[in-house]
């Protein structure tokens, strides 16, 4: 198993291998709560980051837009091509160094579990997490620190436009299990 050592993974392979392993297991698991989606214009999203919703060409800049911050100047922009997961949550992750901006690069309906920034790991529940479905044409742009686990899809595979830093997967992936899986309704 890998080691935390402040907050950072100490053998990076090791962790992906940990969550993958979880994720092997969400498919056997059962679980009491199940987790109801709200779509992204509809669920008070400020709280965990801001829905990037279609604007007209030439709108000018609102306070309402993404505002991005990283910590470090090698930024990752790429498509990310992720294979279906199941719909169990049983981990979350968090970014505490950059504003992580996701959106579908194929068109289609996607969700995420989300939870404030301000949440201890221990707190993350059926609670106090929130599933977001994000349409075709939307985005989102996660806060420093907000925890999310997915994107969740209903196709085999899809692909994503990613921005966050070029090594947000080794110095900035928070990783944390859930005490209990919770099911998650994608419709």
């Amino acid at each position: 198993m890998a080691a935390l050592l402040n907050g950072f993974w100490l053998n990076p392979s090791e962790k992906i291998e940990d969550e993958l392993e979880l994720l092997r297991r969400e498919q056997r698991v059962m679980t009491a709560a199940t987790l109801t989606s709200l779509p992204l214009q509809n669920c008070s999203f400020e709280r965990f980051g801001t829905a990037i919703i279609p604007v007209d060409d030439m709108t000018p800049h609102r306070d309402t837009d993404a505002q991005l911050k990283f910590e470090g100047s090698d930024l990752r922009y790429y498509v990310m091509r992720v294979r279906q997961r199941p719909a169990v949550l049983a981990s979350m992750t968090r970014h505490q160094r950059a504003t992580q901006c996701l959106g579908s690069a194929d068109a289609q309906p996607w969700w995420l579990a989300v939870a404030a920034p301000t949440l201890q790991p221990e707190e993350l529940c059926a609670a106090s997490v929130q599933l977001v479905e994000v349409l075709p044409g939307e985005a989102v742009q996660l806060h420093l620190g907000t925890w999310h686990a997915g994107p969740f899809f209903q196709a085999p595979t899809a692909l994503f436009y990613n921005l966050e830093l070029g090594d947000t997967n080794l110095t900035d992936h928070n990783f944390h299990a859930l005490a209990a899986p919770i099911s998650l309704k994608l419709d």
